[in-house]
């Protein structure tokens, strides 16, 4: 198993822990739909005025968790029922970052379709693009970048997305980074 791939596998179990952080009622059954994808289950939620943007004790929203799990369809009902894709979660995270951590295009190109801002960090100064570098996601580094990312935002730490890309030996992002400007 890949960095990458533990990266993504760690991250996934992380999230379907939050989703217990709201406890009961609509809104944590709202969550737990997304979470699992349950299309149908989201539809008649948001249909019998379940707030779309809920968020838990930890500020996590259904759209967050949906975006997290790769879970294209129900991204699109919930960012058509109006979902914010830039509300942030008690660490500054948004639906984009969550979405980073997955290799699907798709869910990235939503949200960002629908107002996601691509340079928006979390409080540690972390972006969607790092994370998407950090794991590997080479489609997603991609999109990003054409979506107007900038390679050369530093976290807390001091890195950039391409010093995770070097020292994890992702060429391919490595090539794509320097291509856009980005520095070390």
């Amino acid at each position: 198993m890949s960095i990458g791939q533990l990266l993504r596998l760690l991250t996934i179990l992380s999230f379907s822990y939050m989703s217990v952080a709201l406890a009961q009622g609509p809104g944590a059954d709202l969550h737990k739909a997304a979470e699992k994808g349950d299309t149908a289950t989201v539809r008649a939620l948001l249909a019998n005025s379940v707030p779309v943007d809920t968020q838990d004790r930890k500020g996590v929203t259904a759209l967050m968790l949906a975006a997290a799990a790769g879970h294209s369809e129900a991204v699109e009902l919930l960012l058509k029922h109006g979902a914010d894709p830039n509300l942030r979660d008690r660490d500054g995270d948004t639906a984009l970052k969550y979405a980073a951590w997955n290799d699907d295009v798709f869910v990235i190109e939503a949200l960002i379709a629908k107002g996601a801002q691509v340079n928006l960090a979390s409080e540690l100064n972390i972006t969607p693009l790092r994370v998407a570098a950090t794991s590997g996601n080479t489609t997603v580094v991609e999109a990003l970048l054409k979506r107007g990312a900038n390679p050369n935002i530093r976290g807390r730490d001091g890195k950039t997305a391409l010093s995770f890309a070097v020292g994890r030996d992702y060429h391919e992002i490595v090539r794509l980074l320097k291509d856009a400007g980005a520095l070390e």
